[in-house]
């Protein structure tokens, strides 16, 4: 698990894997290495952030510049089990497919 600051949609990415893994919320921190009070405080920013706003989620379209793509950002990938993996343009898809195919347990 990353140190530092969350973003947003990673701790929205992490407080879903802790919901689908089923263990209380201190035990699955613990068990990936955060600190259970960390989670505690995302969840009550996240859940006051959904009911003082009434915006609904979509998805927007994305156009892709080719300054966008030179400068070379790394993309961040929540997978399933809470873990962030991120890429820089160009990397390698199998050996992709392999970091989250074992970070995935599959």
């Amino acid at each position: 698990m990353a140190h530092g600051q969350w973003t947003e949609v990673e701790a929205r990415g992490v407080l879903e894997a802790w919901r689908r893994s089923g263990l209380p919320m201190d035990r699955y921190a613990r068990q990936r290495g955060i600190v259970p009070q960390r989670l505690h405080w995302w969840k009550q920013k996240l859940a006051g952030a959904e009911k003082s706003r009434a915006i609904v989620a979509a998805l927007l379209p994305v156009r892709v510049t080719p300054e966008a793509s030179r400068r070379g950002e790394p993309v961040t990938v929540l997978l399933r089990t809470g873990h962030m993996v991120k890429v820089a343009h160009g990397f390698d898809e199998h050996a992709f497919a392999r970091v989250v195919a074992l970070l995935e347990g599959t």
